[in-house]
């Protein structure tokens, strides 16, 4: 019986992580005066651009984790380790590693910051049906780099549609993406090399920033050449002359 790309708890987790993100874009809806309606229709807008983002994301994961003969398991950000947790202080400290602490920033910000370190993901260590049975840290953090490479190219769509608000909430979600905290996306990418986590750290937040001014393919190639260098002057100046 062949696989479905999400099992049924997966794609209630999906919901919950569309909907926890659509929360924090969708808040402001940049209205002087509040109206119900507006705000709904806004909601629902961005609810649509959030599932798209995170659709994307998930698939160049889970696409990256079957070439490497894996499989991988979406999850919110340390909800295991908070179900998991036995005493209330624990339970308190974990409030601030998980999405609660996006929706206190959201809120006492009134929706204008978009803290949206939502997401995470667990992969099966045992690879099927390979020479070399157990994947490696550089694997995973190959594997963030195609999830978050999938959402570049819904930025590009994005730009060539001329649509800014899919570009703004691309933008934020692939910014917090590499954040090297907790278990986040940005810790795997760093865990996996320090070298390829200056690369990553260069080409996306470049590319996402390029994307505003210039074309998508002038972007890619300047982002392309300054990861190149920056992530060659690391590794000669902070891993190699260690060596």
């Amino acid at each position: 019986m062949k696989k479905r790309l999400l099992g049924s708890s997966e794609l209630w987790t999906l919901i919950k992580i569309i909907l926890i993100l659509t929360l924090i874009f969708g808040f402001n809806d940049g209205s002087e005066n509040f109206v119900f309606s507006n705000w709904f229709t806004n909601f629902l807008f961005t609810c649509l651009i959030v599932s798209l983002i995170v659709s994307f994301n998930i698939l160049g994961l889970k696409l990256a984790a079957k070439y490497y003969g894996t499989e991988l398991k979406v999850k919110i950000w340390n909800s295991h380790k908070f179900k998991t947790a036995v005493t209330f202080g624990k339970k308190l400290l974990l409030l601030y590693t998980t999405p609660i602490l996006s929706i206190i920033v959201m809120l006492l910000s009134n929706g204008k910051i978009y803290f949206s370190t939502v997401m995470s993901f667990s992969v099966n260590e045992k690879l099927f049906g390979r020479k070399f049975q157990n994947l490696t840290y550089f694997n995973i953090s190959s594997i963030v780099f195609f999830g978050l490479l999938s959402n570049l190219i819904l930025m590009w769509i994005f730009k060539l549609l001329e649509f800014d608000l899919g570009l703004k909430l691309s933008f934020w979600f692939i910014l917090f993406s590499l954040l090297p905290i907790s278990e986040l996306p940005g810790t795997k990418l760093l865990l996996g090399s320090a070298t390829f986590y200056v690369f990553n750290l260069v080409f996306f937040i470049l590319n996402i920033v390029l994307l505003y001014v210039i074309n998508s393919f002038a972007a890619l190639f300047v982002s392309l050449v300054f990861s190149v260098v920056f992530a060659s002057l690391f590794f000669f100046f902070f891993q190699y002359k260690k060596a």
